[in-house]
């Protein structure tokens, strides 16, 4: 294998740490490219929850197991997991018919207007749907 100084090309310069760190501090992303991302992000976290979700529901035959399940499943801490899943299937929607307006009519003049879009309703629903969830738990003690 040769050695970095005797390469040609682009990879002829020592790649470091510093460099990277330099090049990632001046990028900026762009509407598309977080989109895709947070798209791909969602999805990842959708499956997972889907999977945890059917092995939780695998208790079903054990009424004591499926009794630990359910009461797991109301505590505070998993209440506001509850709002971030409500905020995952939003967005994941959201950018999803984004996608399809994309494809449909191809107006790349109007992506980021739409991801923006995409993004205000994930957080109108967010806020809407997580404040119904978390109200008896987070606002309902603190009122007199």
């Amino acid at each position: 294998m040769q050695e970095n100084s005797e390469r040609k090309g682009p990879s002829a310069k020592n790649a470091s740490f510093r460099t990277f760190l330099s090049t990632a501090s001046t990028y900026r992303p762009r509407a598309g490219m977080v989109a895709w991302l947070l798209h791909r992000l969602t999805g990842l976290f959708l499956v997972l929850f889907l999977v945890a979700h059917i092995i939780g529901l695998m208790s079903l035959n054990d009424p004591a197991a499926f009794e630990i399940y359910v009461t797991t499943f109301r505590s505070p801490l998993l209440k506001i997991a509850e709002v971030m899943l409500l905020g995952s299937i939003a967005l994941h929607a959201f950018n999803g018919l984004r996608i399809m307006i994309q494809d449909l009519f191809y107006r790349s003049e109007t992506q980021r207007f739409l991801f923006y879009l995409a993004l205000f309703l994930t957080v109108i629903v967010t806020l809407a749907g997580g404040t119904a969830l978390i109200f008896p738990y987070f606002i309902a003690p603190l009122l007199p």
